[in-house]
C-alpha cells in the first residue's frame, strides 16, 4: 500500500498505514496533552521496524510538530498557563541533562549480565520497560480510580453544579502550604500561592525522565498539575503540551546530531499527526475533565500491555 523507503532507519514502510498512525498520534496529542512519545517510540519498532535509536530520535522530532498546531488550539481555547509554562521550562531543562547522563552510565552496563540462554540481555531496554510499566501502571490506576469516582458523584447530585474537577485533596493543600520562598501566584490555574520550588522539582522529574526515556514527557507532567499542584484539567493539558514543545525540541536537536532523525519517517508523520492533534484539541472541552482523565488512564494501560509484551520478547529472545 504505497510503500516507502526510509533511508535512515533502511527500512520500507506503508504510506497509508504510516499516515493513519499519525493521524492517530496526533488526536492523542491534542485530546489528552500528551506527546504519545511513551507509544509513538515502541510502536515505530514493533509495528514498523524503524531502530530504536531513530524511532526515539524521530519521535522527538514529531513531537515537536505535533505539539505546535496543538499549542496555538488550545491558546485560542484560554487552556493555557503560559507563566507556569515558562517557570517549568527551566527545571526540566536541567532534569532533561540529568536524565540524558544517567542514559549514558546505564550504557555502560550493557555487558554486566551474563548470557541467559545463550544470549546477552539488553540491559537498557530491560529497565527502560520495567520503569515504563511501573510508572504508568500507578498513574493509570490513580487517574482511573479518580475519574471513576468523579464521574459517580456527578450522576449522583441532581440539580447542583458539579466541575467535573476532582476536589483538592489533603495533598495538594499540604503541598500549597509550603511557602518556601519565593512563592508565585497563577491565576490562569487558579492558584493563589504556591512555592517556585514546587513548580520546580515537578518540572525537574519530567525534565529527567524526558532525557533518560526519550520522550516528551505529558504523560507525568498532565497528572502531575493536576494531582500535585491543582491544575484544572483542560489548563493542565494545554500547559502540558506547551512545556513538552520545549523539551521535544531540545531533544530532537540533540539525537539529530548523533544522526537519529529520519526526516522522512518525520515527514509522513508529521502532516496526519498536526491535523489529527487540531481535532482533538477542539474536542477537550467537549468531553469534559473526567472523561478526558478516564480515556487517558485507559491509554496508560495500553501502553503497559504494549510494553509488557516487548519485554517479555526481549528476555526469551
Amino acid at each position: 500500500m504505497y510503500p516507502i523507503y526510509l533511508p535512515i532507519a533502511q527500512v520500507h514502510v506503508s504510506l497509508v498505514w504510516m499516515l493513519l498512525f499519525g493521524f492517530i498520534v496526533g488526536g492523542m496529542a491534542g485530546f489528552f496533552g500528551v506527546g504519545g512519545g511513551f507509544l509513538i517510540t515502541p510502536m515505530l519498532n514493533a509495528l514498523f521496524g524503524v531502530p530504536y535509536p531513530v524511532a526515539v530520535g524521530s519521535s522527538l522530532s514529531l513531537l515537536v510538530g505535533i505539539t505546535v498546531a496543538s499549542t496555538i488550539r488550545h491558546s485560542k481555547y484560554g487552556n493555557i498557563d503560559y507563566r507556569l509554562g515558562l517557570v517549568m521550562v527551566i527545571g526540566t531543562a536541567l532534569g532533561v541533562d540529568v536524565g540524558a547522563k544517567l542514559l549514558s552510565l546505564l550504557r555502560g552496563l550493557q555487558s554486566v549480565l551474563p548470557r541467559i540462554g545463550g544470549h546477552h540481555i539488553d540491559v537498557l531496554e530491560i529497565i527502560l520497560s520495567i520503569s515504563y510499566i511501573v510508572m504508568l501502571s500507578v498513574i493509570g490506576l490513580s487517574i482511573f480510580r479518580e475519574s471513576l469516582k468523579t464521574m459517580k458523584m456527578s450522576k449522583s447530585i441532581s440539580g447542583e453544579h458539579v466541575s467535573g474537577e476532582p476536589e483538592a485533596s489533603e495533598r495538594v493543600k499540604r503541598i500549597r502550604a509550603l511557602k518556601i520562598r519565593p512563592v508565585l501566584n497563577f491565576p490562569a490555574s487558579g492558584i493563589a500561592g504556591i512555592s517556585l520550588w514546587v513548580i520546580m522539582g515537578i518540572a525537574f522529574v519530567v525534565g529527567m525522565m524526558s532525557g533518560f526515556m526519550g520522550i516528551g514527557g505529558g504523560f507525568i507532567l498532565m497528572p502531575a498539575l493536576i494531582y500535585i499542584i491543582g491544575c484544572p484539567t483542560v489548563v493542565a493539558v494545554g500547559t502540558s503540551l506547551f512545556g513538552i514543545l520545549f523539551t521535544a525540541a531540545y531533544g530532537s536537536f540533540t539525537y539529530s546530531l548523533e544522526g537519529n532523525v529520519d526526516l522522512m519517517l518525520v515527514t509522513s508523520l508529521l502532516i496526519s499527526s498536526a491535523i489529527g492533534s487540531v481535532l482533538g484539541a477542539s474536542f477537550t472541552r467537549k468531553a469534559g475533565g473526567p472523561s478526558v482523565r478516564m480515556l487517558f488512564s485507559v491509554i496508560a494501560f495500553v501502553a503497559v500491555i504494549i510494553v509488557g509484551i516487548k519485554l517479555g520478547a526481549t528476555v526469551l529472545r
